[in-house]
């Protein structure tokens, strides 16, 4: 694989972790209920001529590009990525709303405009004035996941040097009563929403973290490649969005992090859980304490898994 470093990141969840690497100080806890961002004054981020104009996922993804890329030279990026598994739901669904009551005059064609899931990608190329490949990826499980990899494979086949990765959701009080109904049939999740901004390049100078492997597996063959990287990885903490039944001797031994418990489940909290890592290998603060290497797991109901090693 292609040396990867991660230049810089940033991310609004809920938990304070914009621009504060004291947030550890503060935890919240879910007490059952639905995780909510923690949004900033997006005034000091963004120009208010831009923001009326926009949602509030927009906001939380366009929130967390300009901090992410602050002293960074922009004209230098090569492609926008931007992962979402529901969109812009909540302009979607209003939408809907305003087509189904005004039923055969005109509707207000904003909502519109604002609920199809490349809006984020495409105002940020429009926001840094950024005419670089812009792609958009979108799935109800591993979305971010998706957009790594064709991240990956910029970098790789087409020479990307600079690719902004970017991956976001947002919750609605008609997407919990949807998602607790099918719920219903299963173990009860509990929800979250938020977003996470990376700035990936070959460049090794000034990196805060480093890509190290990144593959897609049977989750058959979890446990075996799993006990073989950490060996091979000298891997120090396991992250999971679930706590993952490792079987190897030296994965087994590995503490592990559940990230979910910090931002809930949405399809982009694995970008959250990234975001923890680099965090965490950078200031040395718990949840994971001096560590070096770790290991990210996720996985999708289609038995496919996920691992991620970053490192310094």
């Amino acid at each position: 694989m292609t040396s990867v470093y991660i230049t810089s990141s940033s991310c609004i969840s809920a938990q304070d972790t914009f621009n504060n690497p004291e947030w550890r100080c503060n935890v919240r806890r879910s007490e059952n209920l639905p995780y909510h961002c923690i949004e900033p004054d997006y005034k000091k981020i963004i120009d208010s001529a831009s923001l009326r104009r926009m949602n509030r996922l927009q906001k939380i993804n366009l929130g967390n590009v300009v901090n992410c890329l602050q002293n960074i030279n922009i004209n230098a990026l090569d492609a926008i990525i931007v992962a979402t598994g529901w969109g812009c739901i909540d302009s979607t669904y209003k939408f809907v709303e305003r087509l189904y009551d005004r039923r055969d005059l005109p509707a207000n064609p904003t909502s519109f405009i604002q609920s199809t899931h490349n809006t984020m990608a495409a105002q940020t190329a429009i926001y840094l004035n950024c005419n670089a490949c812009n792609n958009t990826l979108t799935d109800n499980q591993s979305p971010f996941e998706l957009a790594l990899d064709n991240a990956l494979i910029c970098m790789h086949n087409d020479r990307c040097s600079n690719v902004l990765l970017s991956a976001c959701d947002e919750l609605t009080p008609q997407l919990i009563d949807i998602l607790g109904k099918i719920a219903g049939f299963g173990k009860p999740k509990i929800l979250g929403e938020g977003g996470a901004c990376f700035l990936l390049s070959k460049e090794k100078q000034d990196n805060i973290a480093e890509l190290k492997h990144f593959a897609s597996l049977s989750t058959d063959d979890l446990q075996q490649v799993a006990e073989d990287l950490s060996n091979a990885y000298s891997v120090d903490y396991v992250f999971t969005s679930q706590k993952e039944r490792l079987t190897g001797a030296s994965a087994r031994n590995l503490p592990q992090i559940i990230y979910t418990d910090y931002f809930g489940h949405f399809p982009t909290s694995h970008a959250c859980g990234f975001w923890l890592a680099v965090h965490c290998l950078n200031t040395g603060n718990p949840p994971a304490t001096n560590a070096r290497n770790i290991m990210l797991i996720s996985g999708n109901r289609q038995k496919i898994s996920h691992i991620i090693i970053v490192g310094k």
